[in-house]
């Protein structure tokens, strides 16, 4: 910084030290003042964010972390939130790096070889700073071998066909095959990475508690702050994948609310008395009234999804052999009528389930009929055809069963159209029980249905304590799991979830697997057939895709047929969410933007156990920076190219935006306070590009690719787009009949004419025609958009010449128009930095020039008053 001076340094009669020092300060005060305004220095995170999941229906249940033997929902949510995978899933469910940022198959097809990143540490919720334990190959070894060892563990059907895992180096790990896989991605995203310093000690891993996990994923457990009806999670100051891979979670915290009522929960949503920013697990009857068309966030307006996300409905009978409970310990407590392993009766059982209604009744028409095992959202689905379902007919379904001999009554009596249906002599009486959950109103619709239905046919079902009346029981998650792990039921009604990246076999298809049968296998009604086995193994090893899906629409085939796995619907999973909390007291954290739409991008709901909704997420008090444009680049070598990207600082955000640029091609990073960068490329070929943008707080990245060629003699370059400025007065959106101005900048190498259309998506076309433009040179134009609305603003720009290179470039920009009835933001809010900081610059600017003023006056006084009395001005006083 230069000095700064106030007075004539040169002249003896301006001399008098206080004046130098005030004014002297005065100055450097303004100048600092100055600073401050036009920098803008980087933003101090003083709230603690958290967002805030309501969870109705008393779906947030949890009874184990331990993730050898997890089974329920929030379970996987914990475990993939805490836990690192070697790969992952992005919001569209595509495989992306996790701990493993690059794998290879070597042509044997059975080795792959892992690289894992060098910045992960395991974080212990106990002293969540603590880096003393980072992540190595020994630790992906470590749970290999966990898994491979451990009898009965959730993953055994995983590592069955892994031979073994062996650390190549510190941070390399090789996977041996025992033959070719299909599904070895789906080993590496589910694995979850356990710390080898705390489970190696382990005796039975079993039946280890693990009741606060140590993880390196984004995540960890807070322990201390969750109940038995609060979950929650800290974002891990030791989180690899910022550096590795710019995702960055944003909330300090995610919090877990459960509710009881889901009517309680959308009230308290609405209402805003608990700080709800997303609601899951909403019932359907509150989904369609409370959260209707016309509901609205009294803070502004609350989205709401339903989602195909891969649940199952599942209506199960229990086949389970005398062979099967006597083998196995924990079943012999219970019971299960062995009626159900005839193949008729399962088949009228299957014609009593009309799926239409159960989806319109129970689910208010937010599901799907469903078929087979694999859901819709899933790729893998078969989707069995109409004439090979089984159809909702009771009479028909009454028919076969008369037909089988059950056509008596408990006289012995023939007659046909009773219920219960007995065979000759009073035997083999058609009642069973029938459980399901009692955690929704859905289940107890769903149960009523079905019971009717069946009544219909002939069946009559009952509680565990043999009521006809309702017919059935409700029973909570923990009930039924002990139902589950004794097999003592005959016939059930729950469900599973199956995501759109589940593997058809190894998470599907699985749980129909003989081997699944017993310890804490997925299995729930007992199926055992050599064949689906056997074809089971089959699809592992298949790598090509068609006939693998041969062998996978088989498998569901089997277990649709066979019918004891009837499945009604795919339910679609409802949510909402608000952009703003409202009520808020002063100083309290305002909430959340950026959701996304779930209904396209599943892999972002809050259940989905990917924590890719953390890193997506927008605080409303300073915004994360928007990157709407990073357009691909195709220039020659040896020349230099512009390289642009579209990006905004959405209000109330402060401070410039920096730029970071990675070429790809070796070179060393650059960082410009500019959104355009000319840089060469020495060589042809095709680089991949990145650029992170960062504000005060937040970093957002994009990357595309530098397509480069060698240059013919001669010929002639393309006009290059140097970057296209614009602002919406309300940040991310503008209002109808409030004009935009935008800023294109261009130039040509040749400094050829440049023709720039602009189409603004309302019907209005424009054409701009710019000359001498050898350098840069600015186009401006101003539009009003009259009606809300997306619209696309497309810009094509071409210099009209031929040659290597595509000599049209098009840019496009997506523009949002909302109608709003608050004032548009004012920065931070702050009325000291909006208005007290340019008062107080000018009163002290007037102050200064004021006392300079007078001081010179007064000096100018004494000096002729000296001149006329002989004196010498004093000296200054002695430096302290």
């Amino acid at each position: 910084m230069g000095e700064c001076v106030v007075g004539n340094r040169e002249s003896g009669r301006e001399s008098i030290w206080a004046s130098r020092a005030v004014a002297t300060a005065i100055a450097l005060a303004l100048i600092l003042t100055a600073l401050a305004v036009v920098s803008v220095p980087a933003k101090a995170q003083t709230t603690f964010r958290s967002l805030r999941i309501g969870v109705g229906e008393d779906a947030l249940s949890i009874i184990t972390l331990n993730p050898l033997k997890f089974t329920l929902l929030y379970e996987f949510v914990v475990v993939y939130n805490v836990y690192s995978t070697l790969v992952t899933y992005d919001r569209s469910y595509q495989v992306v790096p996790d701990l493993a940022y690059e794998w290879t198959l070597e042509p044997d097809n059975t080795n792959w070889t892992f690289k894992i990143v060098e910045n992960a540490y395991f974080t212990n919720p106990s002293n969540p700073s603590d880096r003393s334990h980072p992540v190595t190959a020994n630790d992906v070894v470590t749970t290999f071998n966990i898994l491979k060892n451990t009898v009965g563990n959730f993953f055994a059907n995983y590592v069955e066909n892994v031979t073994a895992a062996t650390a190549v180096d510190t941070y390399t790990v090789r996977f041996t095959l025992n033959e070719p896989l299909n599904v070895m991605m789906t080993v590496a995203s589910g694995m979850p990475i356990l710390p080898a310093y705390i489970w190696s000690g382990i005796n039975n891993p079993l039946s280890y508690r693990n009741d606060v996990p140590v993880g390196s994923g984004a995540m960890y457990y807070d322990a201390v702050n969750t109940t038995t009806s609060t979950l929650v999670l800290r974002k891990s100051p030791n989180y690899y994948g910022e550096e590795a891979y710019c995702r960055y979670v944003r909330p300090d915290e995610v919090r877990y609310i459960g509710y009881t009522s889901s009517a309680v929960m959308v009230q308290n949503f609405l209402s805003g008395s608990d700080r709800l920013d997303i609601i899951d697990h909403i019932a359907p009857s509150e989904y369609k009234v409370a959260l209707g068309p016309t509901q609205q966030n009294p803070n502004g307006w609350s989205p709401k999804w339903a989602v195909d996300t891969g649940f199952v409905g599942e209506i199960s009978v229990n086949v389970m052999t005398p062979e099967i409970r006597a083998s196995y310990q924990q079943y012999r407590p219970g019971s299960n009528n062995q009626l159900l392993l005839n193949d008729t009766l399962r088949r009228a059982i299957a014609m009593s389930i009309d799926k239409t209604a159960l989806v319109e009744n129970a689910l208010l028409g937010l599901g799907i009929p469903a078929d087979t095992l694999v859901p819709s959202s899933n790729p893998w689905h078969y989707d069995l055809p109409a004439s090979n379902e089984f159809p909702f007919d009771p009479a028909a379904a009454r028919q076969l069963l008369n037909d089988a001999g059950w056509r008596y009554d408990a006289s012995g009596a023939d007659n046909p159209a009773t219920t219960p249906l007995y065979k000759a002599g009073g035997t083999d009486r058609l009642r069973f029980r029938f459980y399901t959950l009692n955690t929704a109103t859905q289940w107890d619709i769903a149960a009523r249905n079905i019971t009717g239905w069946l009544r219909q046919t002939g069946i009559e079902t009952t509680d565990r304590l043999g009521n006809t009346a309702p017919g059935y029981g409700l029973y909570s998650i923990n009930q039924m799991s002990g139902y589950w792990y004794q097999g003592d039921y005959d016939i059930w009604l729950w469900d599973w979830i199956f995501t759109p990246a589940s593997d058809p076999s190894l998470d599907v298809l699985s749980v129909q697997l003989t081997s699944q049968i017993g310890g804490s296998g997925s299995s729930d009604n007992f199926y055992s057939n050599a064949t689906f086995d056997s074809l089971y193994y089959q699809s592992l090893k298949t790598l090509d895709d068609a006939a693998r899906r041969q062998l996978t629409n088989q498998m569901q085939r089997m277990v649709y047929d066979y019918a004891s796995y009837i499945l009604p619907y795919y339910r679609l999973d409802l949510y909402a969410a608000t952009v703003g909390r409202p009520n808020l007291q002063a100083g309290e954290f305002p909430g959340w933007s950026g959701y996304g739409d779930w209904e396209i991008n599943a892999g972002l709901v809050d259940d989905s156990d990917l924590p890719n909704l953390w890193f997506q997420l927008s605080p409303l008090d300073n915004p994360v920076p928007v990157i709407s444009n990073f357009a691909p680049i195709q220039w020659v070598n040896g020349t230099p190219v512009s390289v642009s990207v579209s990006a905004t600082n959405p209000a109330p955000s402060d401070g410039a935006l920096a730029y970071t640029w990675d070429f790809g091609d070796g070179t060393a990073v650059q960082t410009t306070n500019t959104n355009t960068v000319d840089h060469t490329f020495a060589d042809p070929g095709e680089y991949a590009v990145s650029v992170r943008v960062t504000d005060s707080e937040w970093t957002m990245c994009a990357s595309t690719t530098a397509t480069i060629v060698e240059p013919s003699p001669g010929s002639n370059l393309p006009p290059q787009a140097r970057g296209l400025a614009f602002t919406l007065s309300r940040g991310t959106f503008e209002e109808p009949g409030v004009p935009i101005s935008f800023n294109l900048t261009v130039r040509d190498p040749e400094g050829d004419t440049i023709e720039v259309e602009w189409d603004f998506d309302d019907g209005t076309i424009q054409t701009d025609t710019v000359t001498n433009t050898a350098s840069d040179r600015v186009v401006q134009r101003q539009h009003t958009y009259s009606e809300e609305g997306t619209y696309t603003l497309t810009i094509v720009i071409t210099d009209n010449q031929q040659g290597l290179l595509n000599h049209t470039i098009t840019l496009a920009e997506e523009i949002q128009i909302e109608a709003v009835s608050t004032p548009p933001p004012t920065g931070a809010g702050n009325p000291l930095l909006d208005i007290g900081v340019p008062v107080a610059i000018l009163v002290a600017i007037a102050g200064a020039i004021a006392y300079v003023v007078v001081r010179r006056r007064r000096a100018s006084r004494e000096e002729q008053q000296r001149e006329e009395m002989g004196q010498q001005p004093p000296a200054p006083p002695p430096p302290t």
